[in-house]
């Protein structure tokens, strides 16, 4: 029997890597009503590492295909707050559950709630290994800390069978870009926004619900 690497040990990196997302791009999303003209921003030519502005978060086209929607519902937002996440750092996957819950909840006129969405569901993490351009001009293998977070059903709960799309082009990763949030009128602050990516802590659990 063949073991499987350990994916999750290794020198870690933040940096993102130049952008797919071109312009053209941007623009055919706007086209398709995805997102507005006005909330989004293009990179910096050359940029790797995510430079936000205090109103913006880091995200990926693929999240957008998985039918994540700007502005996002309060509830949504609760969900991130709950277990302390960023939306940098889901997978598609997870907002086809976050999508999943909202559908079923609001068609059998149940509210949604974070505490409802944490009982059926817990944080996945699923590293990954890319090649970066070290400090000495070496190609060196380190784990991203983005796109590793997945939603996905508790193991001991009855679940629909896993029949939603779970594989992403390879380099889904690579299509990033800035979108506005609105921040609050007081605090000037949204819980999604962060400076910067920062390295991953433990996966986040929900204490009532581990």
């Amino acid at each position: 029997m063949v073991l499987k690497k350990d994916q999750s040990k290794g020198p870690t990196t933040t940096v993102l890597g130049l952008s797919k997302m071109t312009p053209t791009l941007l623009d055919d999303l706007v086209r398709r009503g995805v997102i507005s003209a006005d909330d989004v921003r293009a990179l910096p030519k050359g940029e790797t590492i995510a430079h936000p502005y205090p109103n913006e978060v880091v995200i990926f086209r693929d999240l957008f295909t998985a039918g994540l929607r700007m502005p996002l519902d309060p509830v949504v937002v609760d969900i991130f707050r709950l277990f302390k996440v960023y939306l940098h750092q889901m997978t598609p996957t997870s907002i086809l559950r976050l999508s999943l819950y909202m559908w079923l909840t609001k068609t059998c006129q149940i509210a949604p709630s974070a505490e409802g969405f944490a009982r059926a569901f817990r944080i996945h993490y699923q590293p990954k290994k890319i090649s970066v351009q070290s400090s000495g001009g070496a190609e060196i293998s380190t784990i991203p800390q983005y796109g590793c977070y997945t939603f996905a059903f508790h193991k001991n709960l009855p679940c629909p069978v896993a029949a939603s799309k779970n594989k992403w082009a390879n380099d889904w990763l690579s299509h990033w870009f800035y979108h506005k949030v609105e921040l609050d009128p007081t605090t000037k602050t949204h819980p999604l926004i962060i400076g910067h990516i920062p390295a991953l802590g433990d996966v986040p659990k929900v204490a009532s619900h581990a």
